[in-house]
């Protein structure tokens, strides 16, 4: 392999840090001011239909920003949910779906807390990616676990992804959510990195995880000939979409409820899995009667403070609020400073949420903290615990545009394929994204895209998320226990702007042997994220924890975009994907003896 601008084969020593890195103490709350993504700020972008009343797109994109961030608090729920992104959402969702479903039965109030705006958080900062691995890193799980867990794990992501694309199409929001099919494609930049997924490959057929025709791998000089990079690589399914505009229609389903002929918990096979049996019901955030039948109230107590009354939304559109009581409540901008036992009622209601706000009395807590659980859940800080882990990610703009819409080109300017990315172990992943339903309406002269008399007038060129360069930065600890979003790292700006014109000469610009500040470099957007990372890249399942907390909560986690998730130590599943560049829970069921892990977590009566 020849020469590469990032550092290759890092991973290793990423994770090796977990044994010799410690925390300085608990993550503090989500920094206020953080880095404008372009999925909550895409006005920042040259090509996005321009308004004078909101510039960058910030108000059009996120109606939910500050919704409940005003006026009266909420002071007593059923349920509180700690965290406004695609997990805590997930949960109201469910949660939702299990109380309409008894339509005899009381109903259920649910408040859900978020610090900043609406899905501000990881969830409003990633990649953009829905993959399910295929084979991806097989032999290092084969080492851990038995042939049977191994099989149901990538088989159970399978399923997720599945069971997330029928959600879509059920409710007709492809659209909406810029859903793409097309396709994923590995680059393998090292000679070990692509000796290890061929073998991963190979054992995970013959473990009958995954089938031959699954995986098409193209040599160096395919490769170079089809898409213009010099590397070999593998390409799979998958597909990208707006992670933002999903939780956003997420929220208004579990707000108010689905309507249709298709039943909610209508059964999602996952592809070539059948042998493979999953735990039923089997539907996108299945199977949670099991672990939320404490949660919801018996037929002979009486929901918080139960409203039926018509609101409105903020469309100012008038919703009655759903007839058989469910009540979801979001209030953002409302940090949660401490959870305590409530002792003025405890047999009412069991615990105490703290905000600037005001109090909140409530019968449960779900924590969908991430990387942010340890600030209220101080044990878990450190590397045995939840690791906060900054992450980078650029919007740049190329060169030549999508050969399915007539670009013209050969060798180093042929046209871009619809295919998400990733490499490099995973430290970096990228995709093209579709072009705006209109472009250059009412937009100022001076954000016209260049080129505009090439050969190629009137064919855009398209816009490009990518994420990772944080093996840039192993000598600062790769972001390890970085927790302020508000900044960007000068390494990693450099390594995000010099990696796909390194990759894919002529595609896009090249910062090679330029200054960083030239315009040239392509970027129109960057920003930063917080993850969080485990030890073992696995689910924390504990009934000796639980039992100690006597609490309930959820947070998201990831391990990496190139590492697999496991589910461990129980006899249930976790519903897990690659999802917009970082793994994600879309729900699970396991024993309530057991405990349960809502991505990383527990939850107890």
């Amino acid at each position: 392999m020849s020469y590469f601008p990032l550092p290759l084969d890092a991973y290793a020593e990423f994770k090796a840090l977990f044994d010799r890195s410690y925390a300085s103490g608990p993550s503090p709350l989500p920094t206020p001011n953080p880095t404008k993504s372009f999925w909550t700020h895409p006005g920042l972008s040259r090509d996005w239909p321009y308004d004078s009343n909101d510039p960058e797109g910030c108000k059009r994109i996120n109606p939910y920003a500050s919704e409940g961030s005003e006026g009266h608090l909420t002071s007593e729920a059923d349920v509180v949910i700690i965290g406004g992104g695609i997990t805590g959402v997930s949960v109201a969702l469910e949660l939702g779906r299990l109380v309409r479903e008894e339509k005899t039965g009381p109903g259920l109030k649910v408040v859900i807390l978020e610090a900043r705006d609406f899905c501000s958080g990881a969830t409003g900062r990633n990649g953009g990616h829905l993959t399910a691995a295929i084979s991806h890193n097989y032999s290092s799980l084969a080492k851990l676990y038995s042939p049977e867990e191994v099989r149901r794990c990538f088989a159970l992501e399978e399923h997720t992804t599945t069971a997330i694309l029928s959600l879509i199409e059920k409710y007709g929001w492809a659209d909406y959510v810029d859903l793409v099919e097309g396709g994923h494609c590995v680059l393998l930049f090292s000679e070990r990195e692509a000796r290890e997924a061929k073998e991963d490959w190979k054992k995970a057929i013959e473990a009958g995880v995954t089938t031959k025709d699954q995986v098409q791998w193209l040599t160096t000089e395919e490769t170079k000939q089809e898409y213009g990079a010099s590397y070999p690589m593998y390409r799979t399914g998958g597909h990208n979409l707006w992670p933002l505009k999903l939780v956003t229609r997420m929220f208004e389903l579990a707000r108010d409820g689905g309507s249709g002929n298709k039943q909610e918990t209508e059964t999602v096979e996952a592809n070539s899995k059948d042998a493979i049996p999953l735990p039923a019901p089997n539907n996108l955030v299945g199977g949670m009667r099991k672990l939320f039948s404490n949660f919801l109230p018996s037929q002979q107590s009486n929901p918080t403070n139960q409203n039926t009354n018509t609101k409105t939304d903020s469309n100012n559109n008038q919703r009655p609020d759903a007839p058989d009581a469910y009540q979801l409540i979001l209030h953002t901008h409302t940090a949660v400073h401490s959870v305590h036992p409530n002792e003025e009622d405890p047999s009412s209601f069991r615990w105490s949420v703290h905000t600037p706000r005001g109090n909140i009395k409530a019968k449960h807590i779900v924590y969908a903290t991430n990387a942010y659980t340890s600030h209220l859940l101080p044990h878990l800080s450190g590397p045995d615990g939840i690791v906060p882990v900054r992450g980078q990610a650029v919007a740049i703009r190329a060169k030549v545009g999508y050969t399915d819409e007539g670009w013209k080109g050969e060798g180093d300017h042929k046209g871009l394929s619809r295919s998400g990315w990733s490499g490099n172990e995973g430290f970096e992943y990228w995709f093209p994204r579709p072009h705006p339903k209109s472009v250059h309406q009412h937009q100022p002269d001076h954000q016209k895209l260049d080129g505009d008399k090439d050969p190629n007038d009137g064919l855009k060129r398209p816009l490009i998320i990518l994420g990772g360069a944080r093996e840039t930065l192993k000598d600062g600890g790769y972001g390890m226990y970085e927790t302020d979003d508000s900044v960007l790292d000068p390494g990693a700006s450099r390594g995000l702007r010099v990696f796909l014109g390194h990759v894919f000469p002529g595609k896009f610009p090249s910062m090679d042997g330029r200054d960083e500040g030239q315009s040239t470099d392509g970027v129109e957007v960057e920003w930063s994220g917080i993850m969080g990372f485990t030890k073992s890249g696995d689910p924390f399942v504990s009934p000796s924890d639980v039992q100690l907390l006597r609490r309930s909560f959820a947070h998201s986690y990831k391990g990496g975009t190139s590492q697999r998730r496991k589910w461990r130590r129980n006899k249930g599943t976790v519903h897990c994907c690659r999802l917009y560049g970082s793994w994600y829970a879309a729900g699970l069921w396991m024993r309530r003896s057991t405990g349960i892990a809502y991505l990383e977590g527990y939850l107890s009566s």
